[in-house]
């Protein structure tokens, strides 16, 4: 991870999360400065207490202090139960509104980011980022805000008992802040390097889940088991090496204070043994001492305790800082309808400056009309439909649609003209009717006369709870057929103005298939149509098929024009065609 370079600009940015609760937060400010105020007075009661009370035998004295220390007491605990809850609070709202904001930008980001980030690692990132940040609000933070009020409080009240032992308080101060930046600069270096292992190990984990059948397949239990260890291993050094920096402070902190007091008291002994020292004032100035070093302390414990921050969050601060997905985000005029034509313009695509998978492709499609895209693997097929959804951003040339820039359409505006059929088409862990008809965007009558008119629903009936059968994670209760028709049903309701089928009907039987024919023909005559696909049967039937060869378009007409004058074509089909029969006959 690399060393952070702006951090005052890293924590203003912190700062500005507690701007819209600075009215708790000034709640907790006043709550805390009058509980310091009140320990202020506490020694002074107990000096008075000792000498005015105890030692001369004066019990209306002790009552009377005493009965005002307990008053103090009661109003310090109910500030503190005031602060508490404020705190409580924060302490909540802070990480839920983190979690929001993180969530809501993963919902934006374009679809590359999730090719090279595993969900695991992203999803530890973004928990132990909230978490570190959130620990701004505990109780620490606060008490280092309002320290500078007990400090000097506490330096006057030593000042008012006895200046020389008040100086040798003050001249071991510069040691102690030397050890906490040497120790400040050994936990950062160790937070970041845990947060690194981290990182490593949840993409790793992630990874190994995801290939969970693979590793039953290929026995591969010792090895996984083995990397887990030494994943682990990585870690455990790390946050050992991390708990030895924080107890070296704490140590260093607890030296210092027994090496001052000790110093206080035989000074002290000695004074009082001269008759220049009371007893009551010597208690008043251990008491005060303590006020005085702990703040100070803290204080000088800034530095460390946001070494352990800042790294968390430069990387959620750069994880905002994202490219997200859309255009200039132009809103549709209502009196404009979309009608479906679509224009490719000398469009260019590669990934991450390696060979073009796209390369300066033009064609156009009218309103209504139903195209097929055929082409060996990697010809770019599957590039180009997610080019025309905005997955990606062509690197050269322009997509348009009836004319218009897509990229100058509101986003959600753009991809509700549009419904998706694939193989890669995702269920939710919900029911059928979940499924099918989501949330706002099918209408549920029109889905179900559609399903049932073109019998793609039949099998939804034999389910034991039918439209409210759960389907499980991604369709798992499910076969491929079934997941499939699911998804038909689901883009049929939505009445886009364009259809993409990429591969849509590869699990579907023989009479599924033409089932979902019947429905292209009947239902889609206004609406236009483009289908990555090899069936002969859908081929024929297509006003016009693109063929793709390595990021080309080779060649572009119908079906038995292409069929007539094309060989790569021609190999397409029998390529296809032989794949379907050795299929068939399996």
């Amino acid at each position: 991870m690399k060393i952070l370079k702006n951090e005052d600009k890293l924590i203003l940015k912190i700062v500005l999360l507690y701007r819209p609760y600075i009215k708790r937060i000034s709640i907790i400010l006043v709550c805390i400065l009058f509980s310091s105020g009140i320990s202020m007075l506490i020694p002074q009661i107990s000096k008075n207490m000792m000498d005015n009370g105890f030692i001369t035998g004066d019990t209306a004295v002790v009552i009377r202090l005493s009965a005002l220390a307990l008053a103090l007491v009661i109003i310090d605990q109910a500030l503190g139960i005031l602060e508490t809850v404020n705190q409580a609070y924060l302490n909540s709202i802070i990480p839920y509104n983190l979690s929001k904001k993180a969530f809501k930008h993963i919902m934006g980001l374009r679809i590359q980011y999730f090719n090279n980030v595993g969900i695991t690692e992203l999803m530890s990132n973004i928990n132990t980022d909230v978490a570190n940040i959130a620990k701004i609000t505990d109780q620490s933070t606060f008490y280092i805000i309002t320290s500078i009020f007990k400090i000097f409080g506490g330096l006057i009240g030593l000042l008012l008992i006895d200046c020389k032992l008040t100086l040798m308080v003050i001249l071991i101060l510069p040691l102690r802040y030397f050890i906490v930046k040497y120790l400040a600069k050994l936990r950062k270096k160790s937070i970041e390097d845990f947060m690194k292992a981290n990182e490593e190990y949840s993409a790793w984990f992630g990874d190994t889940l995801g290939g969970i059948r693979e590793i039953k397949l290929w026995s591969l239990k010792r090895v996984k088991c083995g990397e887990f260890i030494k994943k682990q291993r990585s870690m455990i050094k790390c946050n050992i090496k991390l708990n030895i920096v924080d107890k070296a402070n704490i140590l260093s902190e607890s030296i210092m204070f027994q090496i001052i007091f000790s110093a206080l008291y035989i000074a002290g002994a000695y004074m009082i043994s001269e008759k220049s020292f009371t007893v009551g004032g010597m208690f008043a100035f251990v008491t005060y001492s303590a006020n005085v070093m702990s703040p100070i302390s803290a204080i000088l414990n800034i530095g460390y305790s946001f070494s352990g921050i800042l790294p968390s969050a430069e990387r959620l601060f750069n994880f905002f800082d994202l490219e997200k997905e859309g255009g200039i985000a132009v809103k549709l005029p209502r009196s404009k309808e979309i009608k479906g034509s679509i224009r490719f313009e000398n469009v260019s695509f590669c990934y991450k400056k390696r060979e073009q998978v796209l390369k300066n492709i033009s064609f156009e499609i009218k309103q209504g009309e139903k195209v097929a895209i055929i082409g060996a693997n990697g010809s770019g097929k599957s590039t180009l439909i997610n080019i025309l959804l905005r997955f990606y951003q062509p690197g050269e040339g322009e997509v348009f649609i009836d004319n218009e820039n897509i990229n100058r359409i509101n986003l959600e505006d753009y991809r509700s003209l549009i419904s998706v059929v694939s193989q890669d088409n995702y269920l939710f862990n919900a029911s059928v009717e979940d499924n099918v008809f989501l949330p706002n965007k099918v209408s549920k009558i029109k889905a179900l006369d559609i399903a049932t008119k073109k019998k793609i629903d039949s099998f939804i009936s034999k389910l034991p709870d039918g439209y409210k059968s759960e389907v499980g994670k991604n369709g798992s209760k499910l076969s491929g057929g079934q997941r499939q028709k699911i998804v038909l049903s689901r883009a049929m309701a939505k009445n886009a103005k364009i259809i993409i089928m990429d591969e849509g009907t590869s699990f579907l039987d023989y009479e599924s298939e033409e089932q979902i024919n019947r429905f292209i023909s009947d239902e889609c005559r206004d609406k236009t149509v483009i289908a990555v696909t090899h069936k002969y049967d859908i081929l024929k039937k297509m006003d016009c098929v693109l063929l793709l060869d390595r990021g080309r378009l080779n060649d572009s007409g119908t079906h038995d024009e292409l069929l007539l004058r094309n060989e790569l074509y021609r190999e397409a089909i029998l390529s296809s065609a032989s794949s379907s029969s050795k299929k068939l006959q399996a």
